[in-house]
């Protein structure tokens, strides 16, 4: 049951950042390590 919880708030999370920036989550995360790595 947690599972299908966690998944759930995962798609909500994804849908919220994919309206905000045009990125899916695993894309937002890796343009965050990007520019991490580059400012390093």
């Amino acid at each position: 049951m947690g599972t299908i919880i966690g998944l759930l708030i995962l798609a909500g999370v994804d849908t919220i950042l994919k309206r905000k920036t045009g990125l899916h989550l695993h894309q937002w995360i890796a343009k965050k390590y990007r520019d991490s790595q580059h400012n390093k």
